[in-house]
């Protein structure tokens, strides 16, 4: 590979991205809309959450049957997380502001008439006291009726993290992996296209070789993304208020999580660009692509809300790990907690750039 002619494309890339409206429009434009709206909508707000996080640490009958209560009253979607896991952690990954946690000693107590749990919210929902009073009215009529002497029930409440996000917040990380998504809807369309016009041909008399042309779209979707993400963030700042963690290691760590999604997104682009003979069969496997991991991958709303099956379907999207790395990282200012993610993210970045750099080797007219 020679910088030279990676960087000669990138500047003949540039001038054509900014001679295309269209391609302006749906890395720039669209996704500042949806800003907009979202931010219009839910900026001043915060939706009602009818998840809760569980951590039962006692292992008694009574403590269990408490969950069941909570689980049966169809008020709550229970997330029961295990002993050993932190609960901010568990807030952050499961993108949920509320969780209770019962104690050690929950059966011990309620034997000895008293009952104490601690309940994790966001101190700026408008719904968390009235979850509070909720949770507190279930305990008082659940033990009340199944003991004859009184039962003396207390809650703590406490913050669910050190950095309570906003609605809002959460859709600076699902924009960015719109805009990661149209880099792979560009390069479908861009293959076939190029292949039809001879222009993989005539890149190639120019000495550029097919992996030098990869990784200059790659480059040039890396800048302009990150370009996007500017705006993005700077508009949300200044009209809602979005507030996210930035710092230094913070934007080390994102900007890291967005090149291997993006060589990812691009490699993924690439290989099914390969497999199409036109754009009309470009467009359908564009399609097959983006729309599932737009509205899948938490792009516009958390995952937790989504029924099992979907959630299923989730676990198996790129974006998915790739959001939920950035909500950790921007969001709840938790980059340790996202190094296995960015592992597995580097792994699949190399192993899908060398498919997609071997099967362009492979065909003749690419």
């Amino acid at each position: 590979m020679k910088i030279n002619r990676i960087l000669g494309y990138f500047r003949l890339h540039s001038i054509s991205f900014l001679r295309s409206k269209s391609g302006v429009f749906f890395v720039v434009i669209f996704p500042l809309i949806l800003m907009l709206i979202f931010g219009s909508i839910f900026g001043g707000t915060t939706s009602n959450k009818t998840n809760l996080i569980v951590q039962n640490l006692d292992p008694g009958q009574q403590s269990w049957g408490l969950v069941n209560v909570l689980n049966h009253t169809d008020l709550f979607s229970i997330k029961i997380i295990g002993n050993n896991e932190n609960i901010s952690s568990a807030a952050s990954h499961m993108s949920i502001d509320q969780g209770i946690v019962i104690p050690a000693n929950f059966t011990a107590n309620y034997h000895n008439n008293s009952i104490f749990i601690r309940y994790y919210h966001n101190p700026s929902s408008q719904y968390s006291s009235s979850v509070n009073l909720l949770i507190n009215n279930i305990l008082l009529q659940y033990y009340g009726g199944s003991n004859s002497q009184s039962v003396k029930v207390n809650i703590d409440s406490l913050p669910i993290s050190a950095t309570i996000p906003k609605p809002v917040d959460y859709y600076l990380p699902g924009l960015i992996g719109f805009t990661m998504l149209n880099g792979v809807f560009t390069t479908i369309y861009q293959v076939p296209n190029y292949r039809q016009k001879k222009i993989f041909r005539q890149l190639s008399f120019s000495g550029l070789t097919k992996s030098e042309w990869l990784a200059s779209s790659t480059l040039f979707f890396y800048v302009i993304t990150l370009i996007s993400d500017l705006i993005l963030y700077v508009v949300g700042l200044l009209f809602f208020g979005i507030k996210i963690s930035l710092s230094p290691v913070n934007v080390i760590v994102a900007a890291i999580t967005i090149f291997f999604g993006m060589l990812i997104f691009i490699s993924l682009g690439l290989i099914a660009g390969i497999a199409t003979k036109n754009e009309e069969t470009a467009s359908i496997i564009g399609n097959l692509i983006f729309f599932p991991m737009l509205f899948l991958s938490g792009v516009f709303f958390p995952t937790s809300f989504m029924p099992p099956f979907l959630l299923t379907i989730s676990s198996f999207l790129p974006l998915t790990y790739f959001i939920n790395a950035l909500n950790s990282i921007l969001i709840f200012n938790d980059a340790s907690s996202v190094a296995l993610d960015i592992i597995l993210m580097g792994i699949g970045a190399a192993v899908l750039f060398g498919v997609s750099s071997y099967l362009a080797s492979r065909i003749e007219d690419f």
